[in-house]
């Protein structure tokens, strides 16, 4: 494949980026021993590269960290004291706080030019609770119980040892490996393969720190399949401007656990990375096309966030980690106007608006066995006639391969259905007269056995077999398409419309949709209704269902899904929309990991013209106010996103907390789900990348 060349229209002056030096990434630093093994066989080197042992190829090989004793804790708590602040204003807080006996620093930010103010060291979130009450008795609103890395030293007088698959234990260099393989790969057992540079090596809590060291375009292989894979997401512009959203990520961010021994780790906290076992062709395809591509602002990279589902609009990065950047500001994730197609229905359909009496059952029988015209409600209230069921029964035993047998002239119609299609030999020795008389109404005498294996099965209601009412053309018919699905089951088609009016099925690619010359349309409602529709300006990225006609023929029936999720480009993903509830309990337990609270009175928030809240104030059962802003809201609340609002209902300790929200995550930067909705609709990577990130421009390094 060629590499893809990028319009000169869309390029700006080359930025000065040094060639890129190799990219360090930590895949652990929890474990105390890891089992390895090189695919095509290889060395176990000092981090030098002198060779110390060789390995042959899928030979395993155990490395221990021999810890002689408790290993030190990673991570310590501190109070964080109110949110994300300019430098100034953390100045200003930790001068304030050291006139108050405590010794408070500041972290920076990661992604905002904004500061984090931090006091106290605790081992456990308890032992933070009187200096929290201190401050929180001084007035200070803004509290929060943060979990920080811990730093320190290795402890002296440990060992490091490789033991092979012949129990020898061999003494390792101090300061760690360099797992060097012939060939691409090493593999970390219980993690995954790896190309690129492996090094193990102890860190200051006396556990093993895990580094993958290669190139930044083998790198994002292994990031873009994890943050936006093919299977989620099937469009090449949108994995393509995943691409460089993660590609000028890591180059941002490169040293930002410089502390910890490499750049950035493998999850969420900064890019997930899967190594040779996340990666993806369509990926590889994107990387590939956009080999070199920088989104950057004033010549420098940006810092390109991103989401899963922006929940309908994004933010401003003050809202969440407070500080300024031109481009992370609000957009939102509607087009202006969507793109739509125009289908019409090639027969003439019923002008009722309400249809309840339309279902799939019918919809199937008119692709095959019964003339669309029936489709009325008025016609289908009629009482059912053999005359009127004697063809479309025929139909569908020449269809199925059965005897042809015709409808008994007298008694129950369903019935009558039923042994049309031999059903009433099934039963003979099967079903039990008790079942039947747990089933049915003591009314009903004609075949009990075999009425009561329709009810079981699902094909008829209990209760309709007690009706003095004569049996409707509708529920005839209804029962027939029940008993043609339990014989032949089918589910209809399903695919996402295309620009090119062709549709992808899920986990599959763009294929054609041939259509009748006369075909129904039909559109579905969010609560599963069906209504009979003339025409209808279908949008690009709603989700249609089909029913063929015989032999996968043309589709006779096409429907229109209104997605429950709305018109948004982000409606894709599962979080669009979600509903959490906890009861009261569960509510304080999970506000006690962050903030000490005697209870809960009430919940305030202070929302933005989009829904996502701003500001957030728990008021305790004694009367206090305990503020959250920012990133913190959800965390505190365990919900996905900030863009919520929420019912309590009941009182006491029987009160439950009902949440209804929509996205996942900051809201920062590109919406995953939101890139796919305008991919669909014809969006270019480079379009995506400029709404996401307004007043952007693409950069090339070679």
């Amino acid at each position: 494949m060629k590499p893809f060349i990028v319009p000169a229209m869309i390029l700006s002056a080359v930025f000065a980026i040094a060639a890129q030096p190799p990219l360090k990434i930590g895949l652990d630093t929890q474990g105390t021993e890891w089992i390895v093994s090189l695919e095509s066989g290889g060395q176990v080197c000092d981090r030098a590269g002198k060779p110390l042992m060789k390995l042959a190829p899928d030979e395993k090989l155990r490395i221990w960290w021999d810890s002689r004793g408790a290993s030190d804790p990673t991570t310590e708590y501190r109070i964080q004291v109110g949110g994300a602040q300019s430098a100034s204003e953390a100045a200003a807080l930790m001068k304030r706080l050291k006139e108050l006996g405590e010794a408070p620093d500041r972290i920076k930010v990661p992604d905002a030019d904004s500061w984090r103010v931090l006091t106290g060291h605790f081992p456990e979130a308890g032992k933070a609770e009187p200096v929290l009450q201190k401050l929180q008795d001084l007035g200070f609103e803004e509290l929060w119980v943060a979990t920080e890395s811990r730093s320190g030293q290795p402890r002296k007088g440990r060992a490091l040892y490789a033991v092979t698959e012949r129990y020898e234990r061999l003494p390792l260099p101090l300061n760690g490996v360099w797992l060097k393989p012939m060939g691409e790969l090493t593999t970390l057992q219980g993690k995954g393969r790896y190309r690129g540079k492996i090094e193990i090596f102890p860190n200051a809590q006396g556990r093993l720190t895990v580094v993958n060291t290669l190139d930044l375009e083998t790198y994002l292989r292994g990031v873009v399949p994890k943050e936006m894979g093919a299977w989620e997401f099937p469009n090449l512009e949108a994995l393509k401007a995943q691409a460089v959203a993660a590609r000028t990520y890591a180059v941002a961010n490169r040293g930002k656990r410089a502390t910890d021994g490499f750049d950035m780790g493998d999850t969420v906290a900064d890019q997930v990375y899967g190594g040779r076992d996340g990666e993806q062709s369509l990926t590889d395809r994107a990387i590939l096309e956009t080999e070199g591509l920088f989104a950057t602002y004033d010549g420098k990279p940006i810092l390109a966030l991103f989401m899963a589902d922006c929940g309908g609009h994004t933010t401003d990065v003050a809202d969440v980690f407070g500080g300024d950047a031109p481009y992370l500001r609000a957009v939102p994730c509607y087009p202006a106007k969507p793109l739509t197609l125009p289908y019409a229905s090639g027969t003439t359909v019923t002008s009722e608006s309400l249809q309840p009496w339309l279902s799939w059952e019918l919809l199937r029988l008119t692709s095959v066995a019964i003339p669309t015209e029936w489709l009325s409600g008025a016609r289908l209230a009629k009482p059912a006639t053999l005359e009127d069921l004697a063809g479309p029964v025929r139909i569908l035993q020449q269809r199925l391969a059965l005897e042809t047998r015709p409808l008994g002239p007298e008694g129950n119609f369903t019935l009558a259905l039923a042994r049309a299609f031999g059903f009433h030999r099934i039963v003979e020795g099967q079903e039990r007269a008790q079942d039947a008389a747990y089933f049915l109404p003591d009314s009903l005498q004609e075949d009990r056995l075999l009425a009561a294996f329709l009810t079981q099965r699902g094909v008829v209601p209990a209760a309709s077999w007690g009706a003095k009412e004569p049996v409707t053309l509708r529920q005839a018919l209804q029962t027939l398409g029940r008993l043609w699905q339990e014989l032949e089951p089918f589910t209809p088609g399903e695919g996402t419309l295309l620009m090119d009016r062709q549709v992808r099925r899920k986990r599959g690619g763009p294929e054609p949709l041939t259509l009748a010359v006369s075909m129904l349309l039909v559109e579905e409602s969010p609560d599963g209704s069906l209504r009979l529709i003339p025409k209808a300006d279908i949008q690009v990225g709603d989700r249609l269902k089909w029913i063929p006609g015989e032999e996968e023929g043309p589709v006779q029936v096409l429907v229109r899904r209104l997605d429950p999720d709305g018109a948004a480009w982000d409606r894709y993903n599962p979080m669009a929309h979600w509903r959490v509830e906890y009861t009261e309990s569960e509510l304080l337990a999970l506000v006690r990991k962050r903030i000490k609270v005697p209870g809960i009175r009430n919940l305030k928030a202070q929302y933005n013209d989009q829904g996502r809240v701003l500001d957030f104030t728990l008021i305790d059962s004694q009367g206090a106010s305990h503020r959250v802003r920012g990133m913190h809201i959800r965390g505190l609340l365990g919900l996905k996103d900030n863009v919520f609002h929420w019912f309590s209902v009941g009182q006491g300790a029987e009160r439950r907390w009902i949440f209804y929200g929509r996205g996942w995550g900051h809201g920062l930067g590109m919406c995953q789900t939101g890139a796919y909705g305008m991919a669909l609709e014809g969006a270019t990577f480079q379009q995506i990348l400029e709404h996401y990130y307004p007043g952007m421009t693409l950069q090339q390094v070679d």
